[in-house]
């Protein structure tokens, strides 16, 4: 399916584990949810057939600022994230550089140029996928030896850790992440919220999170 998608500005709201803009698809007034949790994107049947209606290619157009890119959403449901009308999943963000500044709230698509230009001046966190898809990285808390810990971007929290948290400092892949929240859990888990302080390039195809302050 073929069309454009606009996003007013880039300016997104964190919604729970959602990353919400408001912006348009082939004319259409949506919401976009960017979750860097779900691993494929998705869109609603109306928009599927609008979309269609205009094009038979079997990719859209997503334009964000100034940027735009192109990218295959095969998957048609009901209710892709909430309201919005479209998901956009580790699929398309492994294809396309989108920095997050979780502090401003803003969403910056990248040329590839650009995207280079920022990983040299990024601090780079390794993750690590199993055969079942699942994210791990290494964490690291008040100095002691890391251990590993999932990687988990569908969990609105900062660092689930069995440790207790008083004092806490934390590393997740050999970089200091300033004001995690900490919670006790019996097994340790990052989740979305640990990355709140910072800017950061989900960048799934080449296994890496890029963070800068």
């Amino acid at each position: 399916m073929a069309g454009v998608i606009g996003a007013t500005g880039g300016k997104f709201a964190l919604v729970g584990v959602a990353l919400v803009l408001h912006g348009r698809i082939d004319g259409n007034d949506v919401r976009m949810a960017i979750m860097p949790g779900s691993p494929a994107s998705a869109i609603t049947p109306d928009l599927a057939d609008r979309v269609r209606a205009r094009s038979n290619r079997p990719d859209v157009a997503i334009h964000l600022r100034a940027e735009s890119f192109r990218a295959r959403i095969s998957a048609v449901e009901a209710s892709p994230a909430g309201d919005a009308q479209v998901r956009i999943g580790q699929d398309i963000l492994a294809d396309n550089a989108i920095e997050f500044d979780f502090v401003h709230h803003q969403a910056l698509p990248l040329s590839a140029s650009e995207a280079r230009s920022l990983e040299r001046r990024s601090r780079p966190i390794s993750v690590h996928r199993d055969p079942g898809g699942i994210f791990s990285v290494t964490l690291e808390q008040d100095g002691k030896a890391p251990v590993h810990a999932q990687l988990d971007l569908a969990l609105a929290a900062g660092v689930v850790t069995p440790m207790p948290a008083i004092g806490t400092t934390i590393k997740v892949g050999g970089v200091d992440l300033p004001r995690v929240d900490v919670r006790a859990g019996a097994q340790p888990v990052v989740g979305l919220y640990a990355f709140k302080h910072l800017r950061v390039i989900f960048d799934f195809g080449h296994d890496r999170i890029w963070v800068r302050q």
